[in-house]
């Protein structure tokens, strides 16, 4: 059973990006943060009530078997949002383009992936499908917008979301910027004319991080150490009416005809941004179940690394799709509850378990969501590849 916690904030949050610090740098600010910053500071929390702490620091190569023992095989993180106004809040994913309303406001409009014309038309994409918006729905569009559960619940189903369930990022935080100095790695000394400023977060009133927990043993109250610096959290458990809110969203059912699966959670993936459980051919196999992997709208790939406290050195830097990231199946044959175990434990199903990457499965990253998809008719499993958006292998 999943355990669902808010992170009020004590201070100022730094939630820094994969930029190195140095003279004249200007470090942004991360909102929301890699899932890997919040699971830290769980993980270490937990370390420190269990006295482990130091067993990881002085058997670094044994940290992720201590880690497990306290908090389970299956410990890691499953959802990352915001709580305003007792409403759970995401990011708006890549397939819902939001606009100005001709009469001020906001309005959304979900991306349709249609067959690609035989008319001549191609572009140098690798899919059959095109990610477009009929012209005459086009309109300036808006960025940095988060949905609220029920209106992601309503695209999810296909259906129009309204302007009340979307809301700007600015209602929610404010950057702060700080101004810092760097120090020298070896003299611990100010390095003269090394000047930086960073982006801190400042929730508004009203506003807390939420982050959902598989595992034993997750700590639900109390304080933490959140991001740069340290700074603090204060945790508590969600509400139970949140919590079964939660708990099942997302949940793929059986019978679609096709599908979109969203990336919860940035994918960290063995082949770019190529979802793991897409083989040859652009085909996902899964018990029975056998779809096309036809349309894809990913916004551009980021980098993360992070700091490695047990080994204290950094972590291998690798390439990620970012969170939101949308893709378009057509099912060939066999039924989509089939794709339950995904939803359930993450992509990292599909990825080998001697593979580098799963040292970092617990830290979040390769959690998804479904949603129901009816392709056009009159369409093939084979057909000349083509899009609008381009994910290479």
């Amino acid at each position: 059973m999943a355990t669902f916690l808010t992170f009020e904030p004590l201070d100022v949050w730094m939630f820094r990006g994969n930029r190195l610090f140095g003279g004249g740098v200007h470090g942004m600010g991360l909102m929301p943060p890699w899932p890997s910053v919040v699971t830290g500071a769980v993980v270490s929390r937990a370390l420190a009530d269990n006295n482990r702490l130091g067993d990881v620091t002085r058997r670094p190569d044994q940290a992720l078997n201590i880690l497990q023992q306290c908090l389970g095989e299956d410990f890691g993180l499953t959802h990352l949002g915001l709580l305003k106004q007792e409403r759970i809040w995401f990011p708006t994913p890549a397939d819902l383009v939001v606009m100005e309303a001709d009469g001020g406001g906001l309005e959304a409009k979900a991306l349709e992936a249609k067959p690609k014309p035989s008319n001549g038309a191609c572009c140098s994409a690798a899919f059959p499908y095109l990610c477009i918006l009929p012209v005459s729905e086009r309109k300036k569009p808006v960025g940095n917008i988060w949905i609220d559960l029920d209106g992601l619940k309503a695209h999810l189903a296909e259906t129009p979301v309204s302007s009340d369930h979307l809301m700007p990022a600015g209602c929610f935080w404010q950057n702060d910027p700080r101004l810092g100095i760097a120090i020298g790695t070896s003299s611990r000394t100010v390095e003269e004319g090394a000047i930086y400023t960073t982006d801190a977060v400042s929730l508004n009133a009203g506003v807390w991080l939420i982050a959902g927990f598989s595992g034993r043993n997750v700590p639900s109250n109390g304080l933490v150490r959140l991001g740069g610096d340290g700074r603090g959290a204060r945790i508590q458990k969600l509400s139970q009416s949140d919590h079964d809110a939660m708990a099942t969203f997302g949940q793929p059912q059986a019978g679609w005809k096709g599908f979109r699966m969203i990336l919860a959670t940035a994918g960290l993936f063995p082949d770019g941004v190529m979802p793991p459980v897409v083989k040859k051919d652009h085909i996902l196999e899964l018990d029975g179940l056998t779809a096309e992997l036809v349309a894809a709208s990913v916004p551009q790939p980021g980098v993360v690394s992070g700091w490695d406290i047990a080994k204290h050195q950094p972590k291998p830097a690798h390439r990620i799709a970012a969170a939101g990231s949308c893709y378009w199946f057509r099912v060939i044959s066999g039924d989509t509850e089939k794709l339950k175990p995904l939803w359930e434990k993450g992509l990292w199903e599909a990825i080998a378990s001697d593979h580098p990457l799963m040292e970092r499965r617990h830290e979040g990253w390769n959690r998804v969501w479904f949603g129901q998809w009816n392709p056009s008719d009159g369409t093939s499993p084979t057909m000349v590849r083509s899009s609008t958006e381009d994910v290479p292998a």
